[in-house]
């Protein structure tokens, strides 16, 4: 026959003692802060590559914009951007051609275009373009 156990020794044995409640404080602890460590990591990329894609952007619209006139002159040009960006486009007449009738020589013409944000980080794009030649 089992002893009856009384009141007392039943409510003993229920519960957490104070050391492993201060264990389970220590783990929790220890894993909201790796937690908060990723998230602060993940925060700043989010950021960094919000700023390099704007960079992108305007480096893609400049581009165009140089790709979209009718004649090239080789030469650098640099502007800033918006206060935070800075960008620099350089031509370069890398080949030229003779027509195969009277008319113009045509060239082709490498088109570099460098934006660099505030933090130092840059993006270059090239693109190649026809033309008519420049003239020497």
């Amino acid at each position: 026959m089992k002893p009856d156990l009384t009141m007392s020794a039943r409510q003993r044995d229920t519960g957490f003692t104070l050391l492993e409640v201060i264990i389970a404080l220590m783990i929790s602890g220890f894993a909201l802060t790796a937690m908060l460590g990723s998230l602060e990591a993940g925060l700043a990329s989010g950021g960094r590559s919000q700023r390099d894609l704007y960079a992108i952007s305007l480096a893609r619209s400049q581009l165009a914009g140089v790709e979209a006139t009718l004649s090239l002159r080789p030469g650098s040009q640099s502007y800033d951007l918006e206060g935070r960006y800075h960008s620099t486009v350089e031509i370069r007449q890398i080949a030229e051609a003779a027509p195969k009738s009277s008319g113009d020589r045509i060239g082709l013409f490498s088109i570099s275009v460098q934006v660099q944000g505030a933090t130092g980080r840059s993006v270059t794009l090239t693109g190649r373009a026809v033309r008519p030649a420049a003239q020497e």
